[in-house]
């Protein structure tokens, strides 16, 4: 399989406040440098991380780059696409980020987007909704599962 690392995943590996994912996502991680899928991440991602503050921004990116990830650029079908689900309404304008991320995953026929992110990815209405513009437009269906969800599959 392809698996595509939005930027919410790393971030959980810091989140002190969230100790059942943090505890989720250290075990995902640790699954990653095993797993024998295909991994990937966005120039998207790495520029989501850059923002973070300094001694966050470190631990990120080292995190990120202990695992086998393939860097994505991002092009302008890709943001043509997520425009798409924008426009439509499937993901709010604010969050063209969410958007982008997904339709790098769906132009480079990735099969899953790893994300914590429930509003705006690994959301089942969400999902239907960014799978019925795909199938008008002639691309692939998307799955979006959190780093639990893979776990458990």
């Amino acid at each position: 399989m392809k698996l595509y690392i939005e930027t919410t995943v790393p971030n959980f590996l810091f989140a002190d406040d969230a100790p059942e994912k943090k505890a989720a996502t250290e075990e995902f991680f640790k699954w990653l440098k095993i797993c024998r899928d295909e991994l990937f991440t966005s120039a998207l991602v790495l520029e989501e991380l850059e923002a973070s503050p300094q001694s966050l921004r470190v631990k990120l990116l080292k995190t990120l780059r202990a695992v086998p990830c393939d860097v994505l650029p991002i092009t302008q079908q890709q943001i043509g696409l997520a425009s798409v689900y924008v426009k439509a309404g499937v993901i709010p304008v604010r969050y063209t980020d969410d958007a982008i991320h997904t339709a790098v995953c769906v132009l480079n026929r990735i099969d899953c987007l790893v994300t914590w992110n429930m509003k705006h990815l690994a959301n089942f209405r969400r999902i239907e909704l960014i799978n019925q513009i795909n199938l008008r437009y002639g691309l692939p269906p998307i799955k979006i599962h959190t780093p639990e969800e893979m776990l458990d599959l």
